[in-house]
């Protein structure tokens, strides 16, 4: 079979293997049976039947031929017969046409109603006003050219809130509520205390552990003078009296007190004493001093109202601070206090009251005498301390 074929439309020659005509575009599977269709004037290679031999078969000169004054192409479609068929617009471009149609006439619409109408319309405007109720925007209705009608009055103790706090307590104050304030404070401060007394058991039970291992070397009372403790007047500013079971030191001037225990020198001991400053205020403290040694140094744990340290004093030179703090919730202000150092080589631990405020390592003296110190800080004087039940325990190298 020929590979060749004809298009129906235009008689162009179409292999076999292209589905539509390379001209005009006819789809080229037709039916099998159809007979092909030749280019115009040309015969089909079908076997014809013999005719009688008296019969014409000439045909007219015209036949196949384009009529006179038509084109030579006639029969062949042209590019404007091969142009596909015209399709509508798609429904999405009608609607969106619809719309813009809406629009324009809406915009017509609005600028002729402005035109018209605008001269005599009242306008809204929020004009920020204090509202005479802790501030805010008010919004007022205004008319283009006038001025507001409804004014609000100026804030007067008549409409606004009392925020004082009440007598009889609790309340809002400052947007916090009083009494849940309060609360948080007592659990903090409840928390606090079990917190201490928790350390306080702790040191209770280590300090019944040291003592036990050491000895109690020295005790007093101040019942009487049988330790023979000075008494008397110092350099005209200072007076000390062992009256009433305790040991009292009183200024008339700025000045420092030490009262020492002579008997030996001391490595490694438990020294405990109860103190009160009487007079002054902060202007008074009352110490526990340790490794002393004359015209060498010593070290000064000193206690205020308001106030502790820890310092290391050496011969010509300042004193070196060690420890330091705010006592407050452990101290007794104005009350009696007790305090306690025990030293074990370089550790040395601060207590007051029971409490362990610092634990402190330094080398700078390890021996030396301990006793009781009194600070008077104002040039007036005015200043009275007193100590009793002034205990020393030596503990094991």
């Amino acid at each position: 079979m020929s590979d060749q074929r004809y298009c129906p439309s235009c008689g162009t020659q179409v292999s076999a293997s292209e589905r539509f005509c390379p001209s005009c575009g006819t789809r080229m599977d037709q039916p099998a049976s159809a007979a092909p269709t030749l280019p115009f004037g040309q015969q089909s290679a079908a076997p014809t039947q013999a005719l009688p031999p008296d019969q014409d078969l000439t045909l007219p000169p015209s036949f196949g031929t384009p009529p006179v004054g038509s084109p030579a192409s006639f029969g062949v479609p042209t590019a404007s017969m091969a142009t596909p068929p015209k399709r509508g617009l798609p429904v999405w471009a009608i609607i969106l046409i619809a719309v813009a149609v809406l629009g324009v006439i809406g915009c017509v619409a609005s600028v002729a109603f402005i035109s018209i109408f605008g001269t005599s319309t009242a306008s809204a405007t929020a004009t920020p006003r204090p509202s005479g109720l802790g501030g805010g925007i008010v919004p007022v209705a205004t008319r283009e050219g006038d001025s507001p009608t409804d004014e609000i009055p100026a804030p007067t103790a008549a409409n606004i809130p009392d925020a004082a706090p009440t007598t009889t307590g609790g309340g809002i104050i400052g947007g916090v509520n009083v009494d849940a304030a309060a609360a948080r404070t007592a659990e903090a401060a409840t928390a606090q205390v079990v917190a201490v007394t928790a350390q306080s058991e702790q040191a209770s039970a280590a300090l019944a552990s040291i003592l036990a291992s050491g000895k109690q070397i020295f005790k007093d009372d101040f019942v009487d003078n049988r330790n023979r403790w000075f008494t008397g007047v110092f350099e005209d500013i200072e007076t000390d009296t062992i009256e009433g079971g305790v040991f009292k030191v009183n200024w008339t001037a700025k000045g420092t007190s030490y009262e020492l225990y002579e008997v030996r020198e001391l490595t490694n001991f438990v020294a405990d004493v109860d103190c009160l400053v009487y007079q002054g205020g902060t202007d008074g403290s009352c110490s526990l001093v340790f490794a002393q040694k004359t015209d060498v140094g010593f070290y000064k744990f000193e206690l205020f109202d308001d106030y502790y340290r820890l310092f290391v004093v050496s011969s010509g030179s300042d004193p070196v601070d060690l420890a330091e703090g705010d006592p407050a919730g452990i101290v007794n202000p104005s009350n009696v206090n007790s305090l306690r150092v025990i030293k074990q080589g370089d550790q040395i631990q601060l207590f007051l009251n029971g409490t362990l405020l610092d634990i402190v390592s330094d080398s700078t003296y390890q021996i030396g005498k301990v006793g009781v110190s009194t600070n008077s800080y104002n040039e007036s004087g005015g200043v009275e301390v007193w100590f009793d039940n002034f205990v020393i325990w030596e503990l094991p190298s």
